[in-house]
């Protein structure tokens, strides 16, 4: 069964950079997509560390997605923030094609580069550990200790260079403002744990035209 590709609509599709950056570093974990020998897609998700050119990752190396990038470095990596359902009649009375859902998404085409070094290993932990862990709380990493050995031997440092990016933030910019200002309110009014969060981004596509 064919997949489904996702529609990068001038509306949905006009971000800035800055807006991508921020939510990017603002996700704790992404999705690594790879192809297998079969052509069959492999998915995985990872915790990351991201400064706008490249991407650091760690898998195991038994791991099917280490074998795909060795063969075949090219891959995606998608990050994204699931934000909200609505139903159509908060936008319509009658017709049911208004309901929709609110995400913003980035997809990443890059080059994968494996490293299965054990001091790239653990240098690569070291960054990892300051973006998840600043507050330190463990032993100095050193893949000749031994309580780390054993692990650095069975992981492996991915790096991901970017050549493409493309982001979605899908938050009704095709409606006109007076409507996106009632599903804001009916949000606020839910209140699901999300819909804080969905009502603010919608505020933001109505706050970004503003300002232009």
């Amino acid at each position: 069964m064919p997949g489904r590709r996702v529609i990068f609509h001038d509306y949905y599709s006009d971000v800035p950079r800055d807006q991508v950056d921020r939510l990017v570093q603002s996700q704790e974990l992404a999705r690594l997509i790879t192809v297998g020998d079969d052509a069959i897609p492999h998915v995985g998700l990872y915790p990351f560390v991201y400064d706008a050119k490249t991407i650091d990752l760690h898998l195991v190396r038994a791991d099917e997605q280490i074998k795909d990038l060795k063969a075949r470095p090219r891959c995606v990596l998608e990050v994204d923030e699931i934000l909200a359902v609505i139903p159509s009649y908060w936008v319509s009375r009658e017709y049911a094609g208004a309901a929709t859902a609110y995400h913003r998404t980035v997809i990443f085409e890059c080059e994968a580069r494996v490293v299965e070094d054990s001091a790239a290993v653990a240098a690569q932990q070291q960054r990892l550990l300051a973006r998840y862990q600043p507050e330190g709380g463990f032993r100095p990493l050193d893949p000749e200790s031994p309580l780390y050995r054993g692990a650095m031997a069975q992981l492996a440092a991915v790096t991901l260079e970017i050549n493409r990016w493309r982001a979605k933030f899908k938050l009704g910019q095709n409606r006109p403002v007076e409507a996106r200002r009632q599903v804001i309110a009916e949000l606020r009014k839910r209140g699901r744990p999300n819909d804080g969060r969905a009502a603010d981004a919608l505020q933001w596509t109505i706050d970004a035209r503003a300002e232009r």
